[in-house]
């Protein structure tokens, strides 16, 4: 059973919205495709994992837990009535190497240590079974789901600890026949009790630095020309409502402005005025949580992700998007 699923986090959607509303610098460039990587391989791994089936363990996809007071990030968890299994998911690519205690690719050291990562999350997780006084077992693998990936190494200690894409799976199969009982429930109480959000990233961006208006969710365009329900694309020609380029407005201002409020009239602002107000407040009572009331009223999303909340409402709707890229 999945209890908690995984979405792009906020690092991610922030450097997402920023790079369609101005252009990154080298370094800003480089944290976002790292970020896209690391992605693309939890999800591939959440692919196999699902398709492999889940039994009756119970499943925690990128989270963050407080223990002791320290917070420490987990990409994957299993519970079950053994205990857990820690998964450190590495999307990388190319030949490596491990000798001595470091990594290697090519004759460059690597400074991220796989293995001291993994030590560390399960040693939290042993910290949290030590103040609970509970019995319950804390193993680990370090996860390649890249196909790309080879690993060089002599060091038995460390091949033990790792899951090729080619053995993947095979090693996630097993968890479809391992019991999750009253056991396996209580770990993962202890587990939901302890989650917090991401408390490493709050960057926010300088809202006069960023484009303002609507962009085409095909092309990135911000080229549209205005009908009675769409917008279409100068560019590549795709017509998506009205409704869809502010939901993916209101996403990207709060991806981009964490410590801002959002408010009608500052929406407005960010999308350069391109429909009108009276659709923007119909459209943040739908999809947003409102919060006070008069001039000093302002909206929280009711959904984790623009993609979350188009998939809930695209099928309701009566004028449908229609994308040529």
């Amino acid at each position: 059973m999945i209890l908690s699923h995984r979405t792009a986090g906020a690092e991610l959607l922030f450097y997402r919205a920023l790079v369609k509303r101005r252009r990154l610098s080298s370094e800003e460039a480089k944290i976002l495709s790292v970020l896209e990587k690391g992605f693309s391989g939890e999800c591939e791994y959440d692919r196999i994992f699902d398709s492999a089936g889940h039994g009756s363990v119970f499943v925690f996809r990128d989270i963050y837990l407080k223990i002791d007071g320290a917070v420490a990030q987990y990409d994957s968890l299993i519970v079950s009535d053994d205990g857990i299994v820690v998964n450190e998911i590495k999307n990388y690519s190319g030949l490596y190497r491990y000798e001595n205690g470091k990594w290697y690719i090519r004759k460059s050291e690597v400074s991220e240590d796989a293995l001291s990562q993994l030590r560390r999350a399960m040693g939290k997780l042993i910290k949290m079974r030590y103040l609970v006084r509970d019995e319950f077992s804390v193993t680990g693998k370090i996860v390649f789901p890249n196909i790309e990936f080879r690993l060089e190494t002599r060091d038995e200690a460390l091949r033990d600890s790792v899951v090729l894409r080619s053995e993947l799976r095979h090693y996630l199969m097993q968890f479809k026949n391992i019991y999750a009982g009253r056991f396996a429930e209580k770990i993962a109480a202890l587990i939901r009790e302890r989650i917090v959000a991401n408390p490493y990233f709050d960057k926010s961006a300088d809202f006069s630095s960023v484009k303002k208006g609507l962009y085409c969710g095909a092309c990135g365009g911000f080229e549209l020309e205005l009908y009675h329900y769409h917008l279409m694309c100068q560019k590549c020609g795709s017509c998506e409502k009205k409704e869809t380029h502010l939901l993916r407005a209101i996403y990207d201002f709060k991806s981009l402005f964490l410590n801002e409020k959002l408010t009608k009239q500052r929406l407005l602002q960010f999308i350069d005025y391109k429909i009108s107000e009276r659709t923007v407040y119909r459209l943040l009572n739908k999809y947003c949580n409102r919060l006070s009331s008069g001039p000093g009223s302002y909206y929280t999303t009711k959904y984790l992700s623009f993609d979350q909340a188009y998939e809930k409402h695209e099928n309701l709707n009566r004028y449908k998007d229609k994308s040529l890229v």
